[in-house]
């Protein structure tokens, strides 16, 4: 079960602390329900509304401890992570391919980066589409739109993911990583080794994962809101390359099921 975001600090939250203090008042209701019942006193006037039948079934002391469970679970499911409440949409996977028609990243002869990240794009998108996964795309087919539009899916998304390839000056240059903020650790090593092992490739940073904090890039805009970029490996490297061009639908397959592990787990 994941937990809301800075859930240490659901304190805070109105709905904690009324659910907090009604469970107190219960607990003092129950003491006082029971020195009545042991002294003889009236039922509290809310139990003569209940049906015999089911006075019948329940020990009297379980009215009072039903309403403090009752309190209690209700602090619980306000702590669980909803993506519905936050989103204010029905959740989806925003998965955006880097660069754009216009703008062609890296290149490696003829071979564009853009072109090679918009196959993988919907080849990952085939495979969401196939488990039935909700999400959205920055394009499709041959289309790529530009970092705008693909900022604009992050909003209401549960997970938003974009591909890059890397280059480099040296030829040998290798490996995959997931450039995230530290709250998405887990999913971006998740990733980053889907795709290594998927193309015979090597983790790079802290098994695949970059802090963006740390990052030589700097800031960069689709992870500061909230996504993360998945360097699919080097196009610079020719071993790597050819690799990608021959197993990407394999590697968008593996992107695909963690993103769809992942969504399980949201619900």
């Amino acid at each position: 079960m994941k937990l809301i975001d800075n859930w240490k600090q659901a304190w805070k939250l109105k709905s904690i602390q009324v659910g907090a203090l009604s469970a107190f008042f219960y607990i003092l209701m129950y003491a006082a329900f029971e020195l009545l019942w042991l002294f003889g006193s009236n039922f509290p006037q809310f139990w003569a509304a209940v049906p015999q039948e089911i006075k019948e079934l329940l020990p009297h002391s379980w009215v009072l401890w039903l309403g403090f469970l009752n309190n209690v679970l209700s602090i619980f499911s306000r702590l669980k992570y909803q993506p519905e409440l936050h989103t204010g949409v029905n959740q989806f996977v925003a998965i955006t391919a880097g660069h754009s028609n216009t703008d062609p990243g890296a290149v490696n002869g003829k071979i564009k980066e853009a072109e090679l990240v918009t196959k993988f794009r919907n080849a990952v998108s085939y495979y969401l589409q196939q488990a039935g996964v909700q999400h959205k795309m920055d394009g499709v087919g041959s289309t790529n739109l530009n970092l705008n539009a693909a900022l604009k899916l992050i909003k209401g998304s549960s997970v938003a993911v974009e591909f890059h390839m890397n280059a480099a000056t040296s030829k040998q240059a290798n490996g995959v990583e997931t450039i995230s903020l530290p709250k998405d650790k887990k999913l971006a090593q998740d990733l980053s080794k889907a795709v290594a092992d998927a193309l015979g490739s090597r983790l790079r940073g802290d098994n695949g994962w970059i802090d963006q904090s740390k990052s030589a890039r700097g800031r960069l805009a689709f992870v500061s809101n909230g996504g993360l970029i998945v360097e699919l490996g080097f196009i610079s490297n020719e071993a790597e390359l050819a690799a990608f061009q021959a197993r990407y639908w394999i590697a968008a397959k593996a992107v695909a099921k963690v993103l769809i592990d992942y969504e399980k787990a949201l619900k």
